[in-house]
């Protein structure tokens, strides 16, 4: 099999890091030396609280599922707005945990899921503003083992359940619902050994979550291993009565799952 530039780069890296990984500390900065190149060559960062915050703890009850929630310090308008996130694990065999896409009718690009993290890490989240700005917030995760933690659901209910969808929403802050899509998926990662058949399972995980509201996209979110199993999306929508919500789940092997809900627009 033919690897990526970048697959490539990230195993070379991690022979580096070895020693040092086993010292809680990575000698090499992953993210000058690989990952802005391959994301975002030539373009300036800025590194700052003004556009974009990050949420993460310091240290990780459970590397499988640490919580990351990504908050906007802008509103959407026609005239400025968050288009694309990127967010980051610099530690992680495969860095980019997800790109999400916003436009500007989900009025606030605020999103919170849970994440795999393979080991102290920084984690990144870049916003890239339909103005070209690029904006970047950084949390250090005190972490390990995520990618490769074994499953908590066993084979067979895992594949008996998946694709299970609840869609909800209820009185956020401000104007806005709080909207949680919640979806019955392993997302193995290709490197969980599962111990019943000494074997490890091949990678199967969520690819693509799109959100619309009454047919227009509000939201896409592009995801990869560093997701954890069984996802959780939370996001707001505007309080639209009779407006329908509607959350459309794609995997690695082409299935397809929808769920729909139908806004009160109480608060």
């Amino acid at each position: 099999m033919k690897r990526s530039p970048l697959l490539a780069g990230m195993l070379a890296l991690a022979l580096v890091c070895a020693p040092a990984a086993r010292a809680q500390q990575s000698g090499v900065d992953v993210w000058q030396t690989l990952l802005k190149e391959h994301y975002f060559p030539g373009i300036r960062i800025i590194e700052d609280q003004s556009v974009i915050a990050l949420v993460t703890p310091y240290r990780a009850e459970d590397a499988a599922v640490t919580p990351v929630r990504i908050k906007a310090r802008i509103a959407q308008t026609p005239q400025r707005y968050i288009e694309t996130i990127y967010l980051l694990v610099d530690g992680n065999p495969e860095p980019l945990a997800a790109k999400l896409h916003f436009t500007p009718r989900i009025g606030r690009a605020d999103v919170a899921f849970r994440i795999r993290i393979d080991r102290y890490t920084n984690v990144r989240a870049i916003a890239v503003l339909n103005t070209g700005e690029h904006h970047m917030a950084v949390s250090f995760v005190k972490a390990q083992g995520g990618c490769a933690a074994a499953p908590v659901t066993a084979y067979e209910q895992a594949m008996a359940q998946m694709g299970r969808m609840v869609l909800r929403a209820k009185a956020g802050d401000d104007a806005w619902l709080a909207a949680q899509l919640q979806v019955r998926h392993p997302n193995y990662t290709g490197m969980q050994m599962d111990y019943r058949i000494y074997a490890v399972r091949p990678a199967h995980f969520i690819k693509t979550v799109d959100v619309r509201l009454d047919g227009e996209l509000l939201m896409r979110a592009e995801t990869g291993i560093s997701v954890s199993e069984d996802p959780s999306y939370r996001f707001f929508v505007r309080p639209d009565a009779g407006a329908k919500l509607t959350a459309e789940v794609a995997d690695s092997k082409g299935n397809r799952w929808q769920d729909t809900l139908v806004l009160t627009g109480d608060r």
